[in-house]
């Protein structure tokens, strides 16, 4: 009997809440070439989300259809209809041996771009 290869699975889970009057669009540049829409965050609403993580290389990745690890190059949160201009980056830790932390984020757009700030202890 062999052990696989990879045992563990591992994530990244990010959570943004929008803690603005104005919806937020978020999104993640893939792999140099694509992007993918994260979704929209209505006023007072968390979206939730998770990339994959490669343990031994700190890789953040997407999985396409055909199972193919995709790197997430950066993502972004931004006022609805106008994310790009107005984002705010989502730090992505990328240390390979370490597993990542969880990313709890509020945002919010303000005054033509986007403010994020680490979620406050509950």
């Amino acid at each position: 009997m062999t052990a696989p290869a990879f045992a563990a699975q591992h994530s990244v889970e990010i959570a943004i809440t929008n803690t603005g009057d104005a919806g937020l669009d978020c999104g993640a540049a893939i792999a140099h070439w694509f992007s993918e829409d994260l979704g929209r965050i209505a006023p007072g609403e968390t979206l939730e989300f998770s990339f994959g993580y490669d343990l031994a290389t700190g890789t953040v990745f997407r999985l396409n259809e055909a199972g193919d690890e995709m790197a997430v190059q950066r993502v972004w949160c931004g006022l609805a209809g106008n994310a790009w201009p107005t984002r705010a980056e989502i730090p992505l830790e990328r240390r390979a041996g370490e597993a990542p932390a969880p990313v709890a984020l509020d945002c919010a757009a303000v005054e033509g771009t986007t403010r994020c700030t680490a979620k406050a202890a509950e």
